[in-house]
């Protein structure tokens, strides 16, 4: 028994640290292939035995008292002073007919109370264990025979499904290829797996009011199913949810596990056919729509063309070319095999005990004139410490130890009376004529840019968002796009529109009524500290490389701004933080020690408090000295 609740429990521990992973890789649904692999990882390590133990030593916290309890009761090995005790306590006895073992706390009734309690839990357990699994079998059998009595094989569908695999690159024979099955009932269109046989299960009402466009992105969407083998997948999920039906992190593995592999299929579908995006979304809204009409449900142990609770992200995926499977392969393959690794580990909690300090049996005298025992621990001898001076240099002094400014960014915004301020103790907030605030954390703010005519600004995070926030009504608008790295530097001239740059070194510009990318531009190798337009906004200058890295001089590059071909390449001093246009169209570079200089010359041009450096970093319309705000182009 103890072997089982120790390997369940170090599968559950290492299910919740695996189960962390793949929601912190799959939250934003860009790494919906990594992300389906690494929760499906998780259902394989609940049922995975113990095959490499680690020790995990933990002190034993019984061991102070059981320490106690043994030093107040005589031990063989110490020296007791025995005594003579009163006449009447030696006369008394016994008795020889005294059980010693009926009484409540005795081990045997221990023993059968712990038993007791253990198969309490296993008769519960198993109750859920069958409920599910006797449940689950009735249904799949029940509508296995359904679909075989009533179904019609469409020869026509099944032929697509079976040459669009073979333009994939999959190796089914054709024996073994799925079926298009076309049933009279109102079911969810789905793909089953029974034995060796597959079949693609479309109900012939939703048949028939698809388009011939809108047919081909159903059976694409369950051909895709098929050849990532999502119907073997349903199996696992079923067996480990009949066992783990009590554990919390198991129904949310599944919805993970359901909205991930359909971002794979809705991706793969739409890369497969020739229809565009749109015509594929279509489809998909058309099946939600039979489904929410008639309130049809699915087997628990087939895939389909479902709506997840995420119908909006896979929408959005899908208009947006579908999530990034092929980028990063080493960094996808090489975080699958360190969890795979990671799930061959079963840690073994071992407990060890302090040694206690021997006690001594101190005898004393009671009030009765009788002798009793005492225990008490006699300290070892102290030794005497050593201590050694050393004498330090003293510290340096310089900007690099000096206590940072508690505001670094305090700039006026064209809506009357709304400023920024960022704050090192309190963030970063918007603050309006009114009072009303509107904070976020560092991480969900890196980069802002003001849209003047319509009193929003563009907004950038960590998690590469875009978004669109009114400050009057202190909400956003709508999300503009997703990059695939952190936004570092956000742009807008109403000539230009609105860019953004990211830490991956991609520039894209965006059109905010529909989300569309416009252009891109990813030349450098580089990622991208900052972008500033021109004041005429024809020019967008774009400062790529790593500022910390004082060996190597930053790239700077020249580039149109609505169609971003490159004008310009130039090399920059290392550490340089953003260079920014002047009114007059000339360009000023700013480091980070707040030193101004020309970009083209590297001539000093003046000198900025450092804390003011980070406010132009962060936001465009952060303002320009009055000395160099001026500056002409030479």
């Amino acid at each position: 028994m103890n072997f089982w609740v120790s390997a369940i429990a170090s599968n559950l521990v290492m299910a919740c640290l695996l189960g962390g992973v793949a929601w912190l890789v799959g939250r934003s649904g860009r790494q919906a292939w990594l992300a389906h692999c690494l929760w499906l990882l998780l259902f394989v390590k609940l049922i995975t035995p113990p095959l490499i133990t680690v020790p995990v030593p933990l002190p034993d916290q019984g061991w102070f008292a059981e320490t106690v309890s043994a030093a107040s009761s005589p031990r063989d090995n110490e020296n007791v002073v025995l005594t003579e005790v009163p006449p009447a306590e030696s006369n008394a006895s016994v008795p020889l007919d005294t059980p010693a073992t009926t009484a409540a706390g005795s081990p045997r009734a221990n023993g059968w109370s712990r038993l007791d309690w253990w198969h309490g839990l296993l008769f519960i357990w198993l109750g859920g264990f069958l409920w599910i699994a006797v449940r689950g079998a009735i249904k799949l059998l029940r509508f296995y025979r359904l679909v075989r009595q009533n179904g019609t094989v469409d020869p026509q569908a099944t032929r697509f499904v079976r040459d669009l695999l073979d333009s994939a690159g999959d190796s089914t024979s054709p024996a073994c290829s799925p079926q298009v099955i076309l049933v009279p009932l109102r079911v969810s269109p789905m793909l089953l797996g029974f034995g060796r046989r597959t079949y693609i299960v479309c109900p012939g009402s939703l048949w028939d009011a698809f388009e011939d466009e809108q047919r081909q992105a159903f059976l694409a969407h369950e051909a895709a199913h098929f050849r990532r083998r999502d119907h073997w997948g349903r199996w696992l999920e079923w067996s480990v949810t009949a066992v783990y039906w009590w554990f919390p992190l198991v129904y949310l593995a599944r919805r993970q596990l359901e909205r991930h592999e359909e971002a794979c299929c809705d991706a793969w579908a739409v890369r497969m056919l020739a229809t565009s995006p749109r015509q594929y979304a279509e489809a998909l809204l058309e099946v939600v729509d039979f489904i929410s009409d008639y309130q049809v449900g699915m087997v628990r142990l087939a895939s389909g063309m479902q709506p997840t609770y995420t119908l909006e992200e896979r929408l959005h995926l899908i208009m947006k070319g579908g999530p990034s499977v092929d980028q990063a392969r080493h960094f996808q393959r090489g975080v699958m095999l360190a969890c795979g690794a990671f799930c061959l580990l079963h840690p073994i909690v071992k407990f060890y005990r302090p040694q206690p300090e021997a006690p001594q049996a101190v005898a004393t005298n009671n009030i009765s004139g009788a002798l009793t025992l005492q225990s008490q621990v006699v300290p070892s001898p102290a030794q005497p410490k050593t201590e050694e001076t050393l004498e330090l240099p003293p510290v340096p002094q310089g900007f690099w130890n000096q206590k940072p400014k508690s505001r670094w960014a305090d700039v006026s915004l064209s809506l009357p009376g709304a400023r920024l301020v960022a704050e090192a103790s309190d963030g970063i907030r918007f603050v309006t004529a009114t009072g009303k605030t509107l904070r976020f954390q560092t991480e969900e703010l890196t980069a802002v840019a003001e849209i003047a005519a319509t009193k929003r600004v563009v907004i950038g995070d960590q998690q590469g968002q875009l978004r669109l926030w009114d400050l009057a009504a202190r909400m956003p608008v709508s999300l503009i796009g997703q990059h695939p790295a952190p936004v570092t530097s956000v742009a807008y001239h109403e000539h230009a529109g609105i860019l953004s740059a990211d830490e991956a070194g991609s520039v894209m510009r965006w059109d905010l009524q529909s989300g569309q990318v416009l252009a891109t531009w990813s030349e450098a190798s580089l990622p991208i500290q900052s972008i500033r337009l021109s004041a005429d906004g024809q020019t967008l200058a774009i400062l790529c490389g790593q500022w910390e890295d004082l060996d190597q001089p930053q790239q700077l590059y020249f580039v149109e701004s609505q169609s971003l071909k490159p004008i310009r390449q130039t090399n920059v001093f290392s550490g340089t933080a953003v260079v920014a246009g002047t009114a007059r169209n000339a360009w000023l570079a700013v480091h980070w020690s707040g030193v101004l200089f020309d970009p083209e010359t590297g001539l000093p041009l003046g000198q900025l408090p450092k804390h003011e450096v980070s406010a132009l970093v962060l936001c465009q319309d952060s303002p320009l000295p009055q000395s160099v705000a001026e500056r002409e182009s030479p």
